[in-house]
């Protein structure tokens, strides 16, 4: 499971571990002759609800990156701002990145190398796009287009190391 399901029952799982042990110790604290605010258990699961998404949202990247075949490069991370995450707009979180696996690069007859690119989404499916490098032309042709200039691509980059040789 994928996307929002298993955010949702990540935040289910922490509100229940948040219940459970909130109880307890409201529980002990009554034992104690100590009487806690009834108030206390909801406002706790609330904040232990929203800690948990926070965290979730902020460590994707590291556990979709750890989660690449070995050897895998992080070519472009886009980074947003949500408007119901404030913080966000201080700490920007990482919702998507392409990355390259340099293992699958393939020569061509012609001279051209073909790299698939990995486009990974945070609430999205993981989309496989194959590229092609002309290293002597300094072109790339993504997907069925037409070939266009590298530029600062960074996979041709990362395909084409020795950069206007086809070597």
């Amino acid at each position: 499971m994928t996307g929002i399901g298993s955010d949702l029952i990540g935040v289910i799982a922490a509100a229940v571990g948040a219940a459970a042990v909130l109880y307890a110790g409201m529980h002990l604290a009554r034992k104690l002759g100590l009487s806690p605010a009834a108030w206390l258990l909801p406002a706790g699961i609330g904040l232990s609800m929203v800690a948990y998404s926070v965290w979730n949202d902020y460590a994707w990247f590291d556990r979709a990156q750890a989660s690449l075949p070995a050897g895998s490069q992080v070519l472009v991370v886009g980074h947003d701002s949500q408007p119901w995450a404030p913080w966000t707009y201080l700490f920007p979180v990482e919702t998507r990145f392409a990355a390259l696996d340099p293992a699958q690069i393939t020569q061509g007859a012609d001279g051209t190398r073909r790299a698939p690119i990995m486009l990974v989404e945070r609430r999205g499916q993981t989309v496989i796009v194959p590229q092609d490098f002309d290293c002597a032309g300094a072109r790339i042709r993504p997907g069925r287009a037409d070939w266009m200039p590298a530029g600062d691509d960074a996979a041709f980059a990362t395909v084409c190391p020795e950069g206007g040789t086809n070597g």
